[in-house]
């Protein structure tokens, strides 16, 4: 379940400087409220079956939902029977949807003892199965050529394709479209802040969308479900903040989320659901998260353009200027902080920040070789286990590496165009996963060889968001932006399993992965707000 605690601190907030800041220190917790963990103790199970008649859906989600913002998800087998064992004692909602279907009539039970309760649950069949598809499946009706890469990489960052059906209530008219498209380069384009659309021809762009995206429009169906993927288990907790961006697992198996649009920090007990917020000063923009060897958090402000050193131990916050709006944040083996500037160019810039506050500046050359429009949109930065800097290009379609010593700067583009590369990881080799955001590829980079090797996702615009290396299981995880699904890829055998998620619009933002049992982490933030979550996925239950 969860239950929210607050513990509140106040945050002096540095001035952005030419030169680096002194540290600022936080004051010491001013209120903790500390809530009990309940033991788990019961469990539904039961049959789904198509309504009308006894024939079993499998592979239907089958969900259980407290009144305290948790739902545990399960699918039912192959042949329509479901369990949803280890919940607390409580007052719960069960219900049922799958695709084809619409969702079963809701069930409210209560646990009180270790007895099974047995539920049924019923599906009325849905002949239009436009408003249960992702926006993977709508973007499948657009050409699969160049300017549905662009379009990929241009306007779907924070959204689904399917949004504008919903808010539009049917798909947007042209005139809708070119209105649309004018707000966002207002907020995002090349003349905003925050640069995030490149150049966009409005009426072009709106006459296009319109042509494809119809009341008569027919999406494909999604890929099925697998019997494989239906051995999860997945619990949302609802997020009572604003935009979860990054999230971490500290060493007691506790989760660490940026609010980013809430301004504030969270910590979440798995096991009692219970979230305790940190709270920042207005504007401080909490988006990128790293936990050291001491078990710190690095944290990127990107509006405040600062870096923070939180000790959870003492409460205490260390503030740092950068003097730029950075992304992403890494670690070295020598314990420095890495970030890089966002929307930076002729130079970009990494930053490479000690704990003891001192800062040294890398230019990065921009190094158009392509003439790509634009800027590079510098977007994650990590450190492999030889030290050396990687950086990825979103805009520009590269990838770089940043000598620390010589401050020499390698780039690698991919070798198809727009592919898009978003949040990578390093594996234990200093290999590169690479997830193609418009490519719709994962990508493995061998410095070593200086080469690429992709493979197609199975999800045709899903949008790979963020990946991440499972170094226990020898897998490789992939959020996606668009697909509505989490996806393993065993490197050994060149396969995935996809995981469909319950929530729509299930926009992938980071993963984290618990070495320790295996489970799998992920929060969602989709733009408009849709259902903030944080997610865990369980596995072989």
């Amino acid at each position: 379940m969860v239950k929210r605690a607050c513990l509140v601190w106040i945050l002096g907030l540095c001035a952005c400087g030419p030169a680096p800041a002194a540290p600022t220190t936080a004051a010491a917790p001013l209120e903790v409220t500390v809530t009990t963990q309940t033991d788990f103790v019961g469990a539904v199970q039961g049959w789904v079956t198509q309504a009308g008649t006894s024939n079993p859906v499998p592979f239907a989600f089958v969900q259980a939902r407290n009144d305290r913002g948790v739902t545990v998800t399960v699918f039912s087998d192959g042949d329509g029977r479901y369990a949803l064992p280890g919940l607390a004692a409580g007052d719960y909602v069960i219900s049922s949807h799958g695709f084809g279907y619409q969702y079963s009539l809701p069930h409210n039970v209560t646990i009180t003892s270790a007895a099974a309760l047995e539920i049924d649950l019923s599906l009325p069949p849905t002949a239009d199965i436009r408003d249960q598809v992702s926006g993977a499946e709508w973007l499948s009706v657009l050409p699969d050529d160049a300017q549905t890469r662009q379009f990929i990489l241009d306007c779907q960052g924070c959204h689904q394709l399917g949004w504008p059906r919903k808010a539009y209530n049917g798909w947007p008219t042209e005139t809708q479209w070119q209105a649309s498209i004018r707000k966002m380069l207002s907020f995002y384009g090349p003349q905003s802040g925050f640069p995030i659309i490149g150049p966009l021809d409005v009426e072009e762009t709106a006459a296009w969308l319109a042509h494809y995206l119809t009341a008569e429009t027919q999406p494909p169906l999604p890929q099925p479900v697998t019997a494989q993927a239906a051995k999860v288990r997945m619990t949302e907790y609802d997020f009572p903040g604003a935009g979860p961006h990054d999230l971490v697992l500290d060493s007691n198996g506790q989760i660490i989320i940026t609010g980013m649009f809430s301004h504030n920090m969270y910590l979440l007990d798995p096991e009692s659901g219970e979230f305790t917020r940190y709270a920042l000063k207005p504007n401080a923009n909490p988006r990128a998260l790293e936990l050291d060897a001491e078990g710190n958090w690095w944290i990127v402000f990107g509006s405040p353009h600062q870096l923070a050193l939180f000790d959870p131990l003492t409460a205490e916050f260390e503030t740092y200027s950068i003097d730029m709006y950075a992304h992403s944040v890494a670690l070295d083996s020598e314990g420095n902080a890495w970030v890089n500037g966002h929307f930076l160019s002729d130079p970009g810039k990494v930053i490479r920040v000690s704990p003891d506050g001192s800062r040294l500046v890398f230019d990065i050359p921009d190094n158009n070789v392509s003439n790509l429009a634009g800027l590079p949109i510098s977007y994650e930065i990590r450190v492999g286990p030889d030290n050396m800097v990687w950086v990825s290009d979103l805009n520009w379609n590269r990838i770089y590496k940043l000598h620390p010593e010589t401050r020499e700067v390698a780039y690698y583009e991919f070798p198809h165009d727009t592919s898009g590369p978003r949040r990578f990881d390093i594996d234990a080799d200093g290999k590169l996963w690479i997830p193609e955001f418009s490519g719709g590829r994962l990508a493995m980079f061998d410095p070593g060889t200086e080469t690429f090797t992709e493979w197609e996702v199975p999800t045709k615009n899903a949008e790979p968001y963020v990946v991440k290396i499972d170094h226990q299981r020898g897998l490789v995880w992939i959020g996606y932006a668009a697909g509505n699904r989490v996806a393993s890829f065993d490197p050994l055998t060149e396969t995935f399993v996809e995981y469909p998620l319950p929530t729509p619009y299930a926009l992938i933002r980071h993963m984290a992965i618990d070495s320790g049992n295996g489970d799998i982490w992920v929060s969602y933030h989709h733009v408009p707000t849709s259902d903030d979550k944080i997610v865990r996925l369980q596995f072989g239950t």
